[in-house]
């Protein structure tokens, strides 16, 4: 059975997928969550352009009709667009979720055989619940740290996010130019650790879709 039989019934218990059907489905649910990474990209930037020609139209003086024609002549496209792109996700479903409910079932089962597959995904996944704590926590680090230096916030809780962490926040540290040199060290750890998660979410497809 494809995926797009069963995707209208992704909300039943996750149990009603049998094993036997997730090499079948695999690959398909793969194409699937890609076409909706790609639509909600695209929706997140529409939605963008609606807002930015709705605060034009705003901003047009109701006595320059001409300007109001073209100002609700571009925004009426890009809703246009919105709806579209709406639609096509309400097509594509939860897809990315479908998909992961099946790379993790099969996941499930090498770890069950004596697939020599397992070692190396268990490895990954231990590596990736890690990243889940970290990750996140550099970049309240590091956003506290912004917020401290842009006046929005305080070096006492740029310093806290550090100690939670295990950082010891240095002596230089509460100065502001400390407090951006840390910063931009955070950020450059946070974008090699995201640079590390891809990779291994994409070692773990490979190995999956073997």
């Amino acid at each position: 059975m494809l995926v797009l039989n069963r995707i209208e019934t992704f909300d039943r218990p996750s149990d009603v997928i049998p094993f036997e059907m997730i090499d079948e489905d695999l690959r398909t649910a793969r194409q699937r969550a890609r076409r909706w990474e790609g639509l909600s990209e695209r929706h997140t930037a529409v939605v963008a352009l609606v807002r930015k020609a709705r605060r034009e139209l705003d901003a047009v003086g109701v006595w320059d009709q001409e300007q109001v024609a073209v100002a609700e002549t571009r925004l009426g496209a890009y809703t246009s667009a919105l709806a579209e792109v709406e639609r096509d996700l309400a097509e594509v479903g939860p897809a990315r979720e479908l998909y992961e409910e099946l790379l993790a079932r099969e996941e499930q089962r090498v770890a069950a055989s004596a697939d020599p597959r397992g070692a190396e995904l268990l490895e990954i996944g231990r590596l990736l619940a890690e990243l889940d704590v970290e990750l996140p926590a550099r970049e309240r680090a590091r956003a506290a740290g912004l917020a401290a230096l842009h006046g929005r916030g305080t070096v006492g809780e740029f310093v806290r996010q550090m100690e939670a962490l295990g950082l010891m926040a240095e002596d230089g540290v509460q100065g502001m130019s400390g407090i951006r040199q840390v910063a931009e060290q955070l950020e450059d750890r946070c974008r090699e650790l995201a640079q590390l998660r891809d990779r291994l979410w994409a070692r773990r497809e490979e190995l999956l879709l073997g």
